[in-house]
């Protein structure tokens, strides 16, 4: 993903617990959440929200808690899971 904003968020729903989706930013430095790993090969094997940071990118890879049913009237699929990346 390419953009010149300095923040941008990330925000996955619908997902099965467990599913995973992966994100290159490059340019980009920090994540809000997750937990860092040391390697490439080591955020692919991450069972939790996670990132990398290297070769001028940082890797996300976000792992959905599954869908939680909001409160109000209809009780849909809540928020989802999010983090924000920064420069």
């Amino acid at each position: 993903m390419t953009t010149e904003r300095p923040t941008l968020n990330i925000n996955v729903k619908e997902l099965d617990a467990g599913s995973w989706v992966m994100f290159e930013l490059p340019g980009f430095t920090t994540a809000s959440s997750g937990a860092a790993q040391d390697s490439l090969a080591a955020l692919r094997k991450a069972s939790a929200t996670s990132y990398y940071k290297g070769n001028g990118s940082l890797w996300v890879k976000m792992v959905s808690t599954g869908d939680v049913l909001g409160s109000g009237p209809g009780k849909g699929p809540g928020p989802g899971d999010s983090l924000q990346a920064s420069r």
